[in-house]
């Protein structure tokens, strides 16, 4: 049986004794990447279809595969975050092996952020790209805030886009809920290049900061889109420059007005005078762009161009395929592997 979670504080063990699926409604095919917290799988569903699937060890780390099925369920159903669709207890085959369990979620197609920024030529995407992908980024931004809880690790490896250029935040496995009483988080986790500089933990200071701390991972990530990299990426370690340095800024003059005013409204070092992911979301970088329906149509040839995919039928540029093409059309899986390594974490029931 396909389940989701009830109650989330259940022991998974005694929750999932019961839900291990019959054969054939959960395959697996390809393995995409191998993470730290498991493999990633692109599978297929008997009612979902393809899918990606996540062997989370349960036996290794209990309580942080309980606190990440929370997130997929509390976040379920935004469009602008990968879907969950449920998950399956796979018993340990022998006494010395492991209880995994087999997290099913959305699939995305057209990779992940980072590998269109690496694969796109100058290694920097149109401004508009950027716009396109900072407004996404914050809608789900905005629903996770207004849940009282903070991402803690946005970057473009942890962006997805699916074949159409829809965009997706992933993988909440840092994801924490902000205390109801003060509504600070406490707890040191993210990656160091993005991280904000109220969110890097200092001898003898407690952390104490709040969902602005990713409006400025949002704004590192809006720099890694324009130069192919975020600031300081060749410095190790980054966390005294972060803490210690003026905000950073592009380094060419070649952007927008409304560019430059963004970046600064996220990458403002007190936390206090960050912008919100509401109130960003009415800046003119992200309100003046383009129709959405005019950049998913660029991005999606692109995509198709890095991917060796053909077009949809009645798009233009269609050609003839011979069956070899279509074979590597097909199998081909290195926007996948990128994609997977970081595969998102959201959910409704199934």
């Amino acid at each position: 049986m396909f389940c989701t979670l009830g109650n989330i504080m259940l022991s998974i063990k005694s929750f999932f004794f019961l839900f291990q699926p019959p054969d054939g409604r959960l395959t697996k095919d390809v393995l995409l990447g191998e993470g730290g917290t498991g493999d990633v799988y692109k599978g297929r569903h008997h009612r979902r279809g393809v899918v990606a699937v996540k062997i989370a060890n349960i036996s290794r780390d209990e309580e942080s595969v309980m606190r990440e099925l929370k997130f997929l369920q509390q976040f379920g159903g935004h469009k602008n975050i990968a879907s969950y669709y449920g998950a399956y207890y796979r018993a340990p085959l022998t006494e010395c092996s492991s209880e995994h369990l087999e997290i099913v979620l959305e699939y995305c197609g057209g990779g992940s952020l980072h590998t269109l920024i690496s694969r796109t030529n100058g290694q920097s995407l149109k401004e508009t790209w950027i716009g396109y992908v900072c407004k996404e980024v914050l809608k789900g931004l905005h629903h996770i805030h207004k849940n009282r809880a903070v991402h803690r690790d946005i970057k473009s490896l942890n962006i997805m886009l699916t074949e159409t250029a829809k965009v997706k935040t992933i993988d909440f496995g840092n994801s924490w809920d902000l205390d109801p009483q003060t509504g600070l988080c406490h707890e040191a986790d993210g990656t160091a290049h993005w991280m904000a500089p109220e969110a890097i933990r200092q001898k003898g200071q407690r952390l104490a900061y709040d969902t602005k701390c990713d409006i400025w991972s949002l704004g590192i990530t809006a720099i890694e889109m324009a130069e192919g990299k975020p600031p300081y990426a060749d410095e190790y370690p980054v966390e005294h420059l972060i803490r210690e340095a003026q905000p950073p800024r592009l380094q060419s003059n070649n952007w927008s007005q409304n560019f430059v005013s963004f970046l600064e409204s996220c990458l403002k070092k007190d936390p206090s005078e960050r912008g919100s992911a509401e109130e960003l979301l009415q800046h003119p970088f992200v309100t003046q762009l383009p129709p959405k329906k005019i950049i998913r149509a660029e991005i999606e040839k692109h995509l198709r161009i890095l991917q060796n995919r053909p077009a949809k039928k009645g798009l233009k540029g269609v050609a003839l395929w011979s069956l070899k093409q279509l074979w590597r059309a097909c199998t081909q899986t290195s926007a996948e592997e990128e994609a997977a390594l970081q595969m998102a974490l959201e959910g409704f029931s199934c």
